[in-house]
């Protein structure tokens, strides 16, 4: 019985690791996006939250509202950049879940055990 606890320790600490390791990159994780006219650029975290704004030299001439338009819109679009990365990461997270999952055990003897079958 305790090569197969010791297994499935081992099994447990490799996707602590992966978790680790996921959210370290998803706390790496920036995206910085600028208009199409260049007037704004917009940086944000992983989680969507602007880290950074900056103006283009003609950014004035667009007016108050214009301007706090494409600041939002170029916002928004940077955070759809970051939770696209976000989405990859997970999903790979998940599929690598899956495959530890899959892996078989080792009893004490050798021998091994694959949960799910018979």
């Amino acid at each position: 019985m305790t090569g197969l606890a010791d297994s499935l320790i081992a099994r447990i600490v490799k996707q602590r690791d992966l978790v680790q390791a996921m959210d370290e990159h998803c706390r790496s994780i920036t995206a910085r996006v600028t208009s199409r006219d260049q007037n704004v650029s917009v940086e944000v975290d992983g989680l969507g939250s602007m880290t950074g704004l900056w103006f283009g030299p003609n950014a004035h001439k667009l007016g108050a509202d214009a301007l706090a338009k494409l600041v939002v819109e170029t916002a928004h679009a940077a955070a759809k950049v970051a939770a696209d990365r976000q989405a990859y990461l997970t999903e790979q997270l998940h599929e690598r879940m899956r495959e530890l999952q899959r892996g078989p055990l080792t009893r004490w003897d050798g021998t091994t055990f694959e949960p799910g079958t018979r």
